[in-house]
This record gives C-alpha cells, sequence and structure tokens, in this order.
C-alpha cells in the first residue's frame, strides 16, 4: 500500500511512475493553479505492478489536492484532484475479500437506514 501523506508523497508517486497529461489536464489544472505546465497523474497500471492500493490519508487530502506540485525526476508538475479524504483505490483485483454475504441497507420513513428485508 503506497501512502500519501502529503505532497511529496503524491510528487515521488507521479515521479516514480509518470503518465503524461499535458493536454487533458491542461484547461482544468490552469484554472486550478494558474499555470500552464506539462502536467504528469501516476500511471496506474505501472504502480499496480509494485502497489495494491494508494492511500490517501486526511492529513494528505487537506494539504495536497488543487496546488501545483513540482516534479523533481520529470520537467513538469502535478496536481492530486478528485480524491477523497481517507480514501483507497484499490489497484489490483482480489485484495479485497469478502467473507459473508453483504448486507443491502435502505432508507425507510420510520427509521433513517434499515437493512434490506431479504439480507442475511
Amino acid at each position: 500500500m503506497y501512502e500519501i501523506g502529503g505532497p511529496a508523497d503524491w510528487a515521488h508517486l507521479v515521479d516514480t511512475y509518470p503518465f503524461p497529461v499535458p493536454a487533458s489536464r491542461r484547461s482544468d489544472w490552469y484554472s486550478t493553479t494558474g499555470q500552464y505546465l506539462d502536467w504528469f497523474i501516476p500511471d496506474r497500471v505501472a504502480v499496480a505492478a509494485d502497489y495494491d492500493g494508494v492511500h490517501l490519508t486526511v492529513h494528505g487530502y487537506l494539504s495536497t489536492p488543487g496546488v501545483a506540485i513540482p516534479l523533481v525526476a520529470n520537467s513538469g508538475a502535478t496536481v492530486l484532484a478528485g480524491w477523497d479524504p481517507d480514501a483507497t483505490f484499490w489497484l489490483r483485483d482480489g485484495v479485497i475479500t469478502i467473507d459473508d454475504e453483504p448486507t443491502e441497507w435502505r432508507r425507510t420513513s420510520d427509521r433513517p437506514w434499515a437493512p434490506e428485508p431479504n439480507s442475511p
């Protein structure tokens, strides 16, 4: 599991597994950062060769998104965008197993949430 606790962790991940996205992110990230740069994101297929998933800590979420983060090994920058706090993106199938049947929940008029009647 690779953990992002701040901008340096994100930059290291992108520098190690770079995937250039200059045209697809140019206008969005210019609107966010005010900079035209060569933009990179992590190559998820390459990351999956070494890690089961990537976890963004709450501190990482609060300190990293929305800013241009310069890269060291690549000429350009990156932006962390589209993540939730304390989220994990699983990159490999079969990493998470469910030992039992899942319970489906629904909202009801008398209770905010209740298990579906036919759930185990």
